[in-house]
């Protein structure tokens, strides 16, 4: 790994890059100094979920150029906008959702959802629901009221901004495990128990969903409903946490007091979203309507920055004909050529037989790590959905071991890995050869036990 750059301001000062890439196909990124690399990451951050390159999202771009790169929407009509969202709609399992095209980033999709749930509410005599719910160790994006519903250690100079419209409760992460003292009234995390991090000592998954729905239910009580706007969660937990589903009934539960209370369901699925769990949208595994459902990130197949979020019809009457129109709006909303490519990727998610292999897949290469690892030591679990899961680590320095597994994959093996902090997460291009995964896994099998040789 090198340094480079005297003029770039790079998010991590001291962080090495992994080199300088000439070129990308497929799941291979081909580096300046002759080596190739297997990605299993798609991208590092999750965003080329059908490979680099894909030749039908290129091919739809290329056509899309030679007609023009963009055009303002809102005065002009532009039909690939119409057959997208059709699409997008229609794998909801229902029609009663229209599609709003926020701008680049999933950060935008999220600022746009909290906008539009407020003027939602504002329009139909609700001023004063304001509040904003989300859940600890959540990420849902850069922009400021994303980040203030965001809770992770390095985000504390946005959340301590004096903002009184943003409440956290406890995230429901059934694999995190905290020591609750009762007579103390704490855990041993050192969060309040309102917020605590995990399910409590020997808490059945009956008792933690139990408990986690009332943490809801709780804050609602204490703020009162007619002050609270929404409540938004990532429908499964993300890579920092570890690709954690919820237990079953969950949503299904917090969606109804959300109901009952005229509180806005907001469901992140900028990093789950698509096809990354199996299935269209993370929230089919449910079989709920959220009100807003938040995309981005991966929605064009990683060619080019596009977001948009779903939103249930009955908000058209209350925002456009209550308000006259929606009071926000950026340049390159419903970018041309990223509807282009986000049409094609639509395309391909959208065929049975893709998602079927997208499981196929993903429990193969579950059973695979389970198979080979659970007697280990230094293994706690495997969970996950489709090609979006991860392997926690259970050692007595866990960020140690990680970067000591990811240097051996990538140095021994060419094959660059996502493990950090206690876990390894695994988020494959949804398009990976069996082939390919057999390598991965071998590859991984070696070096997780030389890992903890070296350790």
């Amino acid at each position: 790994m090198t340094s480079y750059s005297k003029f770039h301001l790079k998010k991590f000062e001291t962080k090495k890059f992994f080199g300088t890439v000439k070129k990308t196909n497929n799941i291979f990124y081909y580096l300046k100094n002759g080596k190739k690399i297997m990605d299993t990451t798609s991208g590092w951050t999750s965003h080329a979920t059908l490979g680099f390159n894909n030749p039908d999202i290129l091919r739809a771009i290329k056509i899309q150029m030679k007609k023009f790169f963009h055009v303002d929407y809102n005065v002009w009509h532009n039909p690939q906008i119409d057959q997208l969202s059709e699409i997008l709609s229609k794998n909801t399992g229902s029609n009663n959702y229209k599609i709003y095209f926020a701008g680049c980033s999933g950060s935008e999709s999220l600022e746009a959802a909290f906008k539009l749930s407020y003027q939602a509410h504002y329009n139909s005599g609700f001023s004063k629901k304001k509040i904003i719910l989300s859940r600890i160790q959540s990420f849902h994006g850069a922009t400021l009221q994303a980040l203030q519903a965001s809770e992770l250690p390095i985000l504390d100079i946005f959340q301590n901004n004096n903002n009184r419209s943003n409440v956290k409760i406890h995230q429901h992460n059934y694999f995190a495990i905290c020591k609750f003292n009762i007579k103390s009234n704490s855990c041993e995390c050192g969060k309040k128990p309102n917020i605590c991090m995990g399910r409590l000592n020997d808490e059945s998954q009956k008792k933690y969903l139990s408990r986690s729905v009332k943490y809801l239910e709780e804050a609602i009580r204490k703020f009162g409903a007619e002050n609270i706007n929404a409540f938004v969660g990532e429908t499964q937990l993300g890579s920092l946490v570890g690709d954690v589903p919820a237990i079953k009934g969950y949503w299904k539960q917090i969606s109804k007091i959300c109901k009952q209370n005229n509180i806005h369901l907001i469901l992140d699925e900028v990093y789950c979203g698509l096809g990354r769990s199996g299935k269209f949208y993370s929230f089919l595994w449910e079989k709920i309507k959220p009100d807003f459902i938040c995309l981005g990130k991966n929605t064009t197949g990683g060619s080019i920055p596009l977001s948009f979020l779903l939103v249930k019809n009955n908000f058209e009457n209350q925002i456009l004909k209550k308000g006259g129109r929606i009071r926000i709006g950026h340049t390159f909303q419903g970018y041309s050529l990223g509807v282009a490519a986000a049409l094609q990727t639509a395309k391909i998610i959208e065929k049975k037989s893709f998602l079927k292999n997208v499981n196929i897949n993903g429990k193969y290469m579950m059973d695979c790590l389970k198979q080979e690892l659970s007697k280990d030591e230094f293994f706690d679990n495997v969970r996950g959905r489709g090609l979006q899961f991860s392997l926690e680590h259970s050692t007595p320095d866990n960020i140690k071991f990680s970067d000591i597994l990811t240097q051996i994959m990538f140095q021994k093996y060419d094959i660059l890995i996502n493990s950090k902090f206690h876990r390894t997460s695994f988020t494959p291009s949804l398009i990976i050869s069996r082939k390919n995964i057999n390598y991965i896994l071998d590859k991984f099998f070696k070096s997780f036990r030389e890992a903890k040789e070296k350790f």
